[in-house]
């Protein structure tokens, strides 16, 4: 009989957000374990088909007067909340947003605690898998004391690990989670340096803290390209929300500065910001002859990896200004295409032979000589530049791979 897992995640398969980074490890998963999802997403409808195996739970959770007063007075009686408030007041920093953070963060998870323990999802022994380390997870291990033989994972990425990402420049509860959970799993080494010099203990790193990349499929692969000569256009894509840590304007700005060269940009991407970055493309690149460019907002990962497959795409383009370990960056180089992105996160341990390496706050400038740089590459310098993008995604980022060795990880933790 399949151990049970209980795999918590923020939207999917009410939301298709989380889909295209877990479809390869829940295949895995579903081998090995009784999969149960949890979801908060608060979507009514569910939008994804799952499969017949996996039970699908969904936790509403609702924000209103009598819940906020529930979430105070929670907070204040609960240990890890007082400790939280001696940490917040101690630390003299933006002390009434990290209070309200750490409210509403508590809520969130207590809220969660008190419908698995309704619902009876949790029968006692179970593997706890969060996908993020967030208000989920912190829901099952306010409640450890339950179930002693419970085992409580979590993956962590980029928003539930840089302080920077809050508005208040800081993680709630993480010394409390980080004392409860039993294995944190990070997506990058970059991820996990940060985290053991603000949180972890350095002498648990490889046993409690564990890099476990997550990558992309392997949708195939043709390092040959066309020849320069048989192009019109250089094609540069670019795949992220469009909000303002993702910095698209400063991809327009840095085209606009190109007036030798043909260039098609293709942006796949939808965000808060998409308007009006959309009427900024067309402020700069409108009456642009040599650059044709196109927005078409979200686009479903299928149809994203399809159009690698389908296109000659001269290097993928990203700006970022904070990262984990990008998956838009890594399914660009499964399909052997050059980079051109921004040193933060893991992305400078991405760039080795494959692309060009922005610093972390690049001018438009910068920009425009990367990619003019890239397109007076010779044929051969162009191939052997996509054949070691390729390489690299082999080597590091193929989800099939990594996934097999994750749930094996998964598999032996008792």
């Amino acid at each position: 009989m399949k151990k049970k897992l209980i795999l918590l995640l923020d939207g999917y398969p009410f939301e298709p957000g989380e889909y295209s980074f877990i479809r390869t490890e829940l295949e895995k998963l579903m081998e090995r374990f009784e999969v149960c999802i949890l979801s908060v997403s608060p979507s009514t409808e569910q939008k994804m088909v799952t499969d017949e195996r996996i039970s699908v739970y969904h936790c509403m959770r609702t924000f209103g007067i009598r819940e906020k007063l529930e979430a105070v007075v929670g907070f204040l009686f609960s240990g890890c909340g007082r400790e939280e408030i001696k940490r917040i007041i101690k630390s003299r920093k933006n002390i009434s947003g990290r209070l309200y953070d750490s409210v509403a963060y508590f809520s969130m998870a207590d809220q969660l605690r008190r419908y698995v323990k309704k619902n009876h999802i949790a029968d006692g022994g179970e593997l706890i898998y969060s996908y993020w380390f967030n208000p989920s997870c912190l829901a099952f291990l306010m409640d450890r004391k339950s179930d002693p033989y419970r085992k409580v994972i979590s993956r962590i990425h980029g928003y539930d690990l840089y302080n920077e990402r809050n508005p208040h420049n800081r993680q709630p509860f993480r010394e409390y989670m980080d004392e409860k959970v039993d294995r944190l799993f990070f997506v990058a080494d970059t991820g996990l340096e940060y985290y053991l010099e603000r949180w972890g203990k350095r002498q648990l790193a490889g046993e409690k803290y564990v890099v476990a990349p997550i990558g992309t499929a392997d949708n195939g692969f043709d390092c040959r390209a066309l020849s320069r000569a048989q192009r019109k256009a250089f094609h540069i894509v670019s795949c992220s929300h469009v909000i303002p840590l993702k910095r698209v304007p400063l991809i327009i700005e840095g085209l606009a500065r190109i007036t030798d060269i043909e260039i098609r940009w293709t942006h796949f991407g939808t965000g808060s910001h998409y308007e009006e970055t959309l009427k900024y493309a067309e402020e700069l690149l409108r009456d642009r002859e040599n650059i044709f460019y196109e927005m078409p907002g979200f686009v479903p990962v299928e149809k994203v990896l399809r159009f690698y497959a389908e296109n000659c795409v001269d290097c993928f383009l990203t700006t970022s200004s904070t990262e984990g370990s990008p998956v838009s960056v890594q399914e660009a180089m499964s399909f052997g295409i050059p980079v051109i992105a921004t040193a933060v996160g893991e992305i400078p341990n991405m760039i080795d032979g494959n692309g060009i390496l922005l610093s972390e706050n690049p001018q438009p400038e910068d920009v425009s000589s990367a990619v003019k740089w890239l397109y007076r590459m010779s044929d051969d310098e162009t191939e052997k530049m996509r054949g070691r993008s390729r390489e690299l995604w082999e080597q590091k980022y193929n989800a099939e791979e990594n996934a097999e060795k994750f749930v094996s990880i998964l598999g032996n933790i008792n």
